[in-house]
């Protein structure tokens, strides 16, 4: 609010009616932060705090759900999910979950067409390829393209 820098100007010597002037600060807001207490709940949430940040460093996979279901369980004090969320969130704390990888979707408009290698037994002049999706760090998607000599057994080229 501003209470540390009226009491420093006070020290000063300053009057009080000018220092909340040129603060724009009302006098009643000055003298009602003068007697502020923190309610019941804002001391429970200070209080919850770092039970929370102790469940979270004992289990860095939970999120905010099992932290409050494991809240439950025990004898601990017992938080509700969004509580548990916004103390989360104030602590600047959050699951470490990984997203599931999941492989992007083709649509085939066209039929596919029949192995002809499956029935072939000189494979000399046969060369296969196949198409592989790659998800990088920075969540995008890259293509290797591989082809392969399958008598040789070898990749000739990507």
């Amino acid at each position: 609010m501003g209470l540390p820098l009226v009491n420093q100007f006070l020290a000063q010597g300053h009057a009080l009616v000018r220092i909340l002037s040129a603060l724009k600060i009302k006098p009643s807001t000055y003298y009602n932060g003068r007697h502020w207490q923190p309610s019941r709940q804002e001391k429970r949430r200070e209080s919850l705090k770092p039970y929370i940040l102790d469940v979270w460093k004992t289990f860095k996979f939970y999120g905010y759900r099992r932290i409050a279901s494991y809240s439950q369980q025990t004898d601990a004090p017992k938080v509700s999910e969004y509580m548990t969320l916004k103390l989360m969130r104030e602590l600047g704390i959050k699951s470490r979950m990984q997203k599931r990888y999941r492989k992007p979707k083709t649509v085939v408009t066209v039929d596919q067409k029949p192995n002809l290698i499956r029935h072939l037994h000189d494979l000399s002049g046969v060369w296969q390829t196949d198409i592989t999706y790659i998800q990088l760090t920075n969540h995008r998607w890259v293509y290797l393209a591989t082809v392969l000599d399958p008598e040789k057994r070898k990749v000739l080229g990507l």
